[in-house]
């Protein structure tokens, strides 16, 4: 068992002794240095990010290695009986907020729905009858089933954390389906008219990071957390990295000059790195309230600011390639909603040449069709 010392720059983790950095020669020693527990148990190696106090971090090395000795007497004693709500607390936050991107996402669903609904249970208590009951539950109050299937991915994934951490022998969720999901209907772009009413009615505060959504056509969640390290004024792009975006693999952005006036704009009014220095839930209620004050229709959503940067360029003739790329689309099958657009663009096209039609009508007409003499046989 070891206790270690997170690198404030880097994030490597360093032996308790240590002074510098193993990997970037980084200073490892005063106030606010990240601690972590290192250990094995009942044959597996369990890593725990404790936090910036050392005296926590011995106390829980302590107490696992208690745990170890006990489990050594009486094997069966080697799994912790936790309610879900405990397990939550003591091990998977702090978990998914090391290993995960998206934690807060995860945060809002739990506190919303899944602690209500399973809280109070034990780990090796919930069971797919209960899954079940829920999922019928949620779709007869009238949530999509795109909802319901990410709140029950959560579920499961925490049960997949417990059974690595040896909190229960397995997973009962392990290979559930999902509900089917159709959500082709559910997004809206802004009309033009539309976008410039928004505008004028949201809060001047949230009035940036809206435009600056139309304007690139990225995720809320990568815009919430651009810093001025992630934007090349001088090449003219953004850099997202594999960390922060959704495949995984690191993106480039071309700045326009519409972002790129915005975001010079922002540098004057930066807060901790960040361009637009805003919570998700804040720039929401704000969004929705505009909507509402502008007599917009109230089921518009943030991503679909997104959705409006896509339309207008299918709708100006762009190929699909084009704005597959622009999106950071991996398949070009999620791009192909805008298809129908760019049909149009191309139908307006072919309707330029309609007026000849009328000419080929009265060249038809000035000459008579002799009709061929009939054989017969």
């Amino acid at each position: 068992m070891a206790l270690l010392r997170e690198c404030p720059s880097c994030g490597y983790r360093n032996s308790s002794r240590a002074r510098v950095c193993k990997r970037c020669r980084v200073s490892v020693q005063g106030k606010g240095i990240v601690w972590w527990v290192d250990v094995w148990l009942n044959g597996k190696r369990i890593r725990e990010r404790i936090g910036p106090s050392k005296s926590m971090a011995e106390a829980r090395e302590l107490a696992l290695k208690q745990k170890k000795a006990e489990i050594k007497v009486h094997p069966e004693k080697a799994l912790e009986v936790l309610t879900l709500e405990e397990f939550w607390k003591r091990r998977y936050f702090v978990w998914i907020k090391v290993h995960n991107r998206s934690w807060s996402g995860k945060k809002y669903r739990w506190e919303k729905y899944i602690r209500p609904a399973f809280g109070k249970k034990r780990l090796d208590e919930i069971d797919r009858r209960d899954v079940d009951a829920y999922r019928m539950k949620r779709l007869g109050e009238g949530v999509r089933p795109a909802t319901v299937n990410r709140e029950v991915a959560l579920l499961r994934h925490m049960l997949t954390v417990a059974r690595k951490l040896d909190y229960i022998k397995e997973n009962p969720l392990l290979g559930i389906g999902d509900l089917p999901e159709n959500n082709d209907d559910r997004w809206r772009p802004l009309a033009r008219e539309e976008f410039l009413t928004l505008l004028k009615h949201i809060n001047p505060h949230y009035r940036d990071v809206v435009e600056f959504a139309v304007a690139s056509g990225m995720r809320i969640g990568n815009i919430l957390a651009l810093t001025e390290r992630d934007v090349d004024f001088d090449l003219g792009v953004i850099r997202i990295p594999g960390t922060k975006y959704k495949s995984g693999k690191p993106k480039i952005f071309p700045l326009s000059s519409w972002t790129e006036e915005i975001l010079k704009r922002r540098l004057d009014r930066m807060k901790d790195g960040r361009f637009f220095p805003h919570s998700y839930a804040e720039l929401r209620r704000a969004f929705k309230k505009a909507l509402k004050e502008a007599g917009l229709d109230e089921s518009i959503r943030i991503h679909d600011l997104r959705h409006t940067f896509a339309s207008w360029l299918a709708e100006e003739g762009e190929s699909l390639k084009t704005i597959q790329e622009l999106l950071g689309h991996a398949q070009i099958a999620t791009t192909l909603r805008y298809a129908h657009l760019q049909l149009e663009v191309l139908r307006r096209a072919a309707e330029k040449i309609s007026s000849v039609s009328r000419e080929a009508r009265k060249a038809g007409k000035t000459k008579k069709e002799t009709p061929a003499k009939l054989q017969s046989y």
